[in-house]
Formats: structure tokens, sequence, C-alpha cells
């Protein structure tokens, strides 16, 4: 009788494992992907499903395209907003992450609303960079090391600017936009950019990490609006600040 209701139990439990597994997002099957976002729960397709001689894409879904592979060999790039019969919205996480050939220029069309983690990291040649005005996310480290890189305009669309993505790049100046989806930035996205000397917040940034500008030029000013939270911020973290209109 014990042996009969050990195997009871025993097959209880496997089948409840199998169902926590089933619903986790993982698959023991040989996955197409190389990388995860959070293990166990998500996974980044990056090889691609269709392509040309220069560009590699993976099927989102009947629609839209993630750009996942890049064949060729120019530094000026142009992301592609269509292959085929499809429309291409993602930047795929790490796409021109090659310490061998670093761009020097980028445009991103306005199909493309999420640039994936490290997009464009270690890009030390990168200069100008022309972003989507339909874009909602850019990754953690997407621009990390780009010291080239010196002025960038951040589209209002953006819901979310991804921890160290800008960070260790040239940037000078930058204008956080004023948006309905943005209210917040997160840890070090500006950590290390030694060159940045100036900070626009507009009133509708209401949080910013206290460390999102560690290690940037010691005349690093922080310009606001009269009694909104970029002036308290900067009182706060002990950044010069500046009254605009």
């Amino acid at each position: 009788m014990k042996r009969i209701l050990s195997a009871i139990l025993a097959g209880v439990m496997i089948v409840s494992t199998a169902a926590v597994f089933a619903g986790c997002g993982c698959d023991n099957k040989k996955s197409k992907s190389k990388s995860t976002n959070t293990p166990g729960y998500s996974v980044v397709p990056t090889d691609p499903d269709v392509k040309d001689s220069e560009f590699g894409f993976y099927r989102l879904n009947k629609e839209e395209l993630m750009v996942s592979a890049y064949y060729g060999k120019s530094t000026n790039i142009k992301i592609p907003s269509t292959f085929q019969n499809y429309k291409v919205t993602v930047v795929g996480r790490s796409l021109f992450n090659k310490p061998e050939q670093s761009i020097e220029t980028l445009e991103i069309p306005d199909s493309i609303t999420e640039i994936q983690d490290y997009a464009f990291a270690a890009n030390t040649k990168l200069s100008k960079v022309t972003l989507s005005k339909n874009l909602k996310i850019i990754g953690n480290n997407a621009f990390w090391d780009c010291p080239n890189l010196k002025e960038i305009t951040l589209p209002a669309s953006l819901k979310k600017i991804g921890v160290y993505a800008f960070s260790a790049t040239g940037l000078t100046s930058v204008t956080l936009p004023e948006s309905k989806t943005l209210s917040s930035i997160d840890q070090f996205v500006f950590f290390q950019s030694k060159d940045l000397k100036e900070v626009i917040v507009p009133a509708s940034i209401t949080n910013i990490a206290d460390n999102a500008f560690k290690e940037c030029s010691s005349d690093l000013t922080i310009k606001g609006k009269a009694n909104t939270y970029a002036l308290s911020y900067a009182k706060k973290n002990n950044y010069k600040s500046e009254v605009i209109k």
C-alpha cells in the first residue's frame, strides 16, 4: 500500500513540475535563441529567419521583423523600415556590438519602436545617430562606450531608457524629452559621460536616480523650469542648477 501511495505522490510531483516549467517560458528543445533577457522567462531570438546580402531578420509575428544580424561592411548604417512584406520594428540585442567593426553614422527609421540591450555598444567611432520618432524603448547599455557620440535627439515617444544606455559617451548636452510616457530616468543612464555639462529636464520628469549622472563632468548643470523636480534634484545631489523659461 505504501509503495502505491509513493508512486501516486511521485506522479503528482512530476506533473506539477512540468506545469511550472510550461508556464515560465522555458523550453528544453534546442532553441534558435542565443541569449535571454530574464533566464527562464523570456527568450530573445537572434538567428535570422529571412535575410539579404546586408541584413538578417527574425520574424516577430505575421507583420513585424526584428533586425538580428548585419552582414555588410559599411560603417554608415541605415536600418531598413521594411523588408519583403514586413515592417521592421525592433533592433536586436548586440546587433552592432562588434569590436572588429566600429560604425560611424546610424539612421534608425520611424518604424522602429525598440532598441534592445547593447545594440550599438562599444562603437568608438560612432558620431552621428538619428533615432526613430516613434521609439519607445532604449535598452540597457544600448549606446554604452560610444565616446565620439557628442549629441543625440531623444523623441517624445520614449517610455523607457535602460540602465547605462548612454554611459561613457561623448555627449556634451542632453535635452530630456517633454513626454506623456517618460517620467523617470533610470540608474547610471549617463554614467561616466565625462563631457556632459548640461542636462535640460522638463516638468514631465518627476524621478531621476541619484546615480544617473555619476562621474560626469564636475561642471554639470541641471536646467529646468522654476519649482520643478529638476531643480530639487540638482540641489539634493549637489549639481549646479539653472532656471529656464
